[in-house]
């Protein structure tokens, strides 16, 4: 028996589309990469989005780290504010939440957010989206609205790690 079959048998995801899991599935591989090489194995939040924003910002693809943030702040910002979706959105389970989220906040609503804060913001999301992957009880149909982010991030991850 294979995944699939097994997850739709076993494990109430019944019907699943592969094509609308596809950049969640390599975004397992290209973290893994992302983390390896840019993060000495052990990725972690409070010290790497510093550290590497402050490597590489003046390296990156300005013209694709815009596109990419961008596409975040379509996807988080309405009328000037955050929405809802950012709202729900879970970057940690400590104090640092704040922290965080504010910072990726006040980024996406700025008009003069600089490259190394909009990589700094991308990498927050970039973690928060891995956490909230692998921690936590996950409905397929959710995940389906992940899909786009995944592949967003991914492209993101892929331009770190050639930077590095």
């Amino acid at each position: 028996m294979n995944e699939l079959r097994w997850l739709e048998c076993n494990r109430h995801y019944e019907n699943i589309d592969e094509s609308k899991l596809q950049n969640i599935f390599y975004f397992t591989l290209i973290w893994n990469i992302f983390e390896k090489e840019c993060c000495r194995n052990d990725g972690n939040i409070r010290e790497h989005p510093e550290s590497i924003s402050e490597a590489i910002h003046s390296k990156v693809n300005s013209q694709k780290i815009d596109t990419i943030f961008g596409y975040f702040q379509d996807r988080y910002i309405t009328d000037a504010h955050t929405n809802q979706i950012f709202d729900d959105f879970k970057f940690a389970k400590n104090t640092n939440d704040n922290d965080y989220k504010q910072f990726v906040k006040s980024s996406l609503l700025s008009s003069t957010t600089t490259p190394k804060d909009k990589i700094k913001s991308l990498l927050y999301i970039a973690f928060r989206l891995r956490n909230n992957l692998y921690h936590g009880i996950k409905e397929v149909s959710k995940l389906y609205e992940q899909n786009e982010n995944f592949k967003q991030i991914n492209l993101f991850l892929m331009e770190i790690v050639d930077k590095k």
